[in-house]
């Protein structure tokens, strides 16, 4: 394996930069619009400065294709200095130490939701900042990243060709478009579905930014201190349930049928969209069985979609649910979404990769083996690349939380919060906070970075260095 060219790698994290110069200045706005002006002095330089470090790094080296170790590092330094930079503003605005300014970052461009600020007191400016880099960091993960990687017009990491149907995407810049629009749409259609509800405009605009990233982050610390359950329970769960759906799939089929009603058909009869429609209303179900009480009922069901979609949601604390409802969140954090969407977790099309390669095991022990496996090489493909995903994050989360358990937290809590760390969920069992010890800190900082890389490009990049060396 040859050496990581870092000199090009530098070249496509000024694109890190340039997005980050956007969203300072867009938080830029929204401090003149609430009339705060220690961030807009902030804000403004910032983005200047951001974008003049760009399109240093852009421009210093010509354009040259990437070889895919060289993509991975990539892939995994934008993730780490987007997180650095947006650490910056919690350190200025905020007084947020740096671990924890560090921690809230990463949080967000990685749209995972943990938090450490106490929101309620934060400048709007900096609230809705959260909320941007949520948005962003789901954007960049399917598509900024994607286009990032392109060598000779196909992606060069094998993390994101599980991500993108290659029929769809021959060619991801020329389409690229066309999923950003529909993001843009679905986060739209979600503020007007909120504010239909009775939800205020900064606060709709921050949660469906926050709903369509699967990312979590709300404006206020207690959602149900201002609006009822039944204010944000529909408008939230179709946020939530349209961010963990597959966007390429919409272009597909949009594309590929004659009407819209027929590509609507289509996309619903779409495996992963059928399971994880099915997984999350029987989820929500017993959920709902388990609770007493209607008002706890919904809290269930809410927090089943919450879980599954990896958005990380919630309409109570976490410690209030039942050691059952926490097991079997751990699942569905663990499965998370679908493939080419916001969610993190080792995703749907996996788990179904992984239940059709025991199924096809169980028949062979019946069948020949000859009438099982004929023409099968590409399923067998998809079902090791499948089972190296789960084992990275299983390993990944053992050890954390077998090290969160030697700390002294609980077994069950301990596992709780390092697979909503590693899924990107953000959903909390009391163990985050700001008196968290660092070293747990940076543990979790580990499991949200290498989580929403599901751990490939970490490890692509880890085996370049030590081959190198």
């Amino acid at each position: 394996m040859s050496g990581i060219r870092y000199r090009i790698v530098s070249k496509y994290i000024g694109t890190v930069f340039l997005v980050m110069a956007a969203v300072f200045a867009v938080t830029a706005a929204c401090a003149v619009v609430y009339g705060e002006k220690g961030a807009l002095y902030f804000f403004l330089p910032a983005s200047i400065a951001s974008a003049a470090i760009g399109v240093f790094l852009i421009k210093r080296v010509p354009e040259k294709d990437v070889a895919d170790a060289e993509a991975a590092a990539v892939a995994a330094l934008s993730f780490l200095t987007a997180s650095i930079i947006g650490a910056v503003p919690f350190v200025f605005l905020t007084g947020s130490p740096l671990i924890d300014a560090w921690f809230e970052a990463m949080s967000g461009v990685t749209t995972t939701g943990f938090s450490l600020l106490t929101v309620d007191t934060a400048p709007r400016s900096v609230v809705f900042y959260r909320a941007l880099l949520q948005w962003i960091g789901g954007l960049g993960f399917i598509i900024i990243t994607a286009a990032v990687f392109l060598v000779s017009g196909r992606p060069a990491v094998t993390l994101l060709k599980d991500a993108i149907e290659e029929k769809v995407f021959a060619r991801i810049t020329k389409n690229i478009r066309t999923v950003a629009l529909t993001y843009f749409v679905f986060t739209l259609a979600g503020i007007i579905l909120l504010l239909i509800f009775g939800i205020k405009v900064f606060d709709a605009v921050s949660l469906a930014m926050a709903g369509i990233s699967t990312g979590g982050f709300a404006p206020v610390s207690d959602i149900s201190v201002l609006y009822s359950p039944w204010q944000v329970f529909f408008p939230l769960i179709v946020i939530m349930f349209l961010g963990s759906t597959n966007f390429m799939a919409y272009y597909k089929e949009l594309k590929e049928q004659k009407t819209l009603k027929d590509a609507l058909r289509a996309v619903a009869t779409n495996p992963q969209f059928l399971t994880l429609t099915f997984t999350m209303t029987i989820a929500g179900i017993v959920f709902a069985v388990i609770y007493d009480g209607p008002h706890e009922a919904v809290e269930g069901i809410f927090l089943a979609v919450s879980a599954h979609s990896t958005t990380g949601f919630t309409l109570s604390p976490v410690t209030a649910f039942p050691e059952p409802v926490l097991m079997l969140a751990i699942v569905l954090m663990f499965v998370g979404g679908s493939v080419g969407s916001t969610a993190g977790g080792i995703k749907i099309s996996r788990a179904i990769d992984v239940f059709k390669g025991l199924k096809r095991f169980a028949l062979s022990t019946i069948y020949p083996r000859e009438m099982v496996s004929a023409g099968d090489e590409g399923k067998k493909d998809g079902l090791s690349a499948a089972i190296y995903v789960i084992t990275l994050y299983t390993c990944a989360v053992i050890v954390s939380a077998v090290i969160f358990v030697m700390s002294g937290y609980g077994p069950l809590l301990s596992v709780f919060e390092v697979v909503s760390a590693a899924s990107t969920v953000g959903l909390s069992g009391g163990i985050v906070s700001p008196e968290l010890a660092s070293p747990l800190k940076l543990i979790l900082i580990f499991l949200m970075w290498g989580g929403r890389l599901e751990f490939i490009a970490l490890m692509i990049w880890g085996a370049a260095i030590i081959a190198r060396r």
